[in-house]
């Protein structure tokens, strides 16, 4: 047990200059609240698993090579009015415009959400169904283009060859003539069965186009066996269903939590403009890890208002029920200044508020007003029995009453001590928390 000799002559020291002690809690509290209210809630995944464990490790590792978790835009909607009409066009500028990468004289016509895009630069990548579609178009015809190309200088050298031969032969230059053209003719035949047959294999008309319907439907439709409208199960990441298709748009790791905020109100943005939205039937829904967590984000920005005005109504009402005594609010006011430094220390520290931060506030608020009332209690039992000057008064309730409360205390602190083993940093920041109020809240 603690000596009460102790708490006598500190207590004795502070009730004889009372308003320098008033003053210095309340500058400490004035201050902890200030730095309490820049708290930044945060959701992200350091809260949960260790940023030592293998886990994590593994998991930055692949946000750097791959880019963070995706903001996922649902396109919901009947995917054939979506990919085969001009919609696809609007879904194919609406990934350029969430990739930042199209050129200055385009960014004109686009939103202005799409400008902030091009400067902030959020997406590592942009992938959808208008990617895919015009990179599959674009490829198919490059490589058509390089084969023909190839075909033409190969059947130029078959053509020389042949002349050549046939001049070593002393053929007449006719006879030269007919064999080149021959050798030439041989080449490309074979380059047109190919295409022909390739064309007939994979049921490709005409030269790949986002505008062609036909070549659109035969990449992302399924025609075999009398189907009708189901995409392709090889490309069920972009088209999981014949109503849906996704847009995914992966996040630079290296955002800050303000940058990734913002991008995902820029996403939100420029999915509701007209110029952007589908215009036969289909709608956008943005969602998505980082979406859930920004969200979550938000919560707790809310949720600490909330538990903050509820554990300050409930111990009011309480306390003017059953204390009654004339400052009966005081230890409400003295664990809210508590609380509010406890919280300026945690900002002081570099944390931030998590869902375990939150809930220790209204442990914090109880512990406080506990603490306050057992002194507040003592003192009135010593005015009323003894009487005498209230400086001498609190001197010798803090002798009788302040180890009791301190002791208490400290064993409530100690075996909040033992949440800082747990491997969840979400925990340890808790258990931390509570032992600081804990501390602050007696001292």
């Amino acid at each position: 047990m603690l000596r009460g000799e102790t708490f006598r002559r500190f207590v004795a020291a502070t009730v004889r200059r009372p308003l320098i002690t008033i003053g210095t809690v309340a500058v400490l509290a004035l201050a902890g609240t200030a730095l309490a209210l820049r708290l930044e809630p945060s959701a992200a995944t350091d809260t949960l698993v260790s940023s030592s464990s293998d886990t994590f490790r593994a998991t930055e590792r692949f946000k750097r090579d791959f880019g963070d978790e995706a903001v996922v835009i649902l396109v919901q909607g009947n995917l054939q009015k979506t990919v085969l009409t001009e919609d696809l066009g609007r879904l194919i500028r609406l990934e350029g415009c969430l990739s930042g990468n199209v050129p200055r004289e385009g960014l004109q016509r686009l939103p202005a959400g799409c400008r902030e895009l091009a400067e902030l630069k959020p997406a590592r990548v942009v992938f959808g169904p208008g990617t895919f579609i015009n990179t599959a178009a674009g490829q198919i015809t490059d490589e058509f283009l390089r084969r023909r190309d190839a075909t033409a200088r190969d059947a130029l050298r078959a053509a020389a060859s042949a002349r050549r031969a046939s001049a070593r032969r002393g053929d007449p230059p006719a006879e030269q003539r007919r064999l080149a053209r021959s050798a030439r003719s041989l080449v490309e035949g074979r380059f047109t069965r190919e295409a022909l047959q390739l064309a007939l294999r994979y049921g490709i008309t005409g030269l790949p186009s986002v505008d062609s319907p036909e070549f659109v439907s035969t990449l992302v439709f399924d025609s075999r066996g009398g189907k009708v409208a189901v995409p392709k199960s090889r490309f069920s990441y972009l088209f999981p269903s014949r109503n849906a298709a996704l847009i995914q748009v992966r996040l630079r790791p290296d955002l800050s939590a303000a940058e990734r905020s913002r991008a995902i109100d820029l996403v939100r943005e420029v999915t509701r403009d007209r110029g952007l939205t589908p215009r036969r039937g289909a709608r956008y829904v943005v969602t998505g890890v980082p979406v859930v967590v920004e969200r979550l984000a938000d919560e707790v920005r809310e949720g600490i208002l909330w538990l903050l005005g509820a554990a300050v109504l409930v111990m009011a009402g309480t306390l003017a029920v059953v204390f009654p005594t004339r400052l009966r609010l005081l230890p409400l006011t003295l664990a809210l200044a508590a609380s509010a430094i406890t919280f300026g220390a945690l900002r002081l520290a570099g944390g931030s508020l998590t869902m375990a931060s939150i809930a220790a506030l209204p442990v914090l608020i109880g512990l406080g007003v506990d603490y306050a009332i057992q002194f507040q209690a003592r003192h009135q039992e010593i005015a009323r029995r003894d009487g005498g000057v209230p400086g001498d008064t609190a001197a010798e309730a803090a002798a009788v009453g302040g180890p009791t409360i301190a002791t208490a205390g400290l064993a409530t602190a100690a075996g909040l001590l033992v949440l800082l083993l747990s491997p969840v940093p979400m925990v340890r920041g808790f258990g931390a928390l509570l032992v600081v109020g804990i501390v602050v809240a007696l001292a």
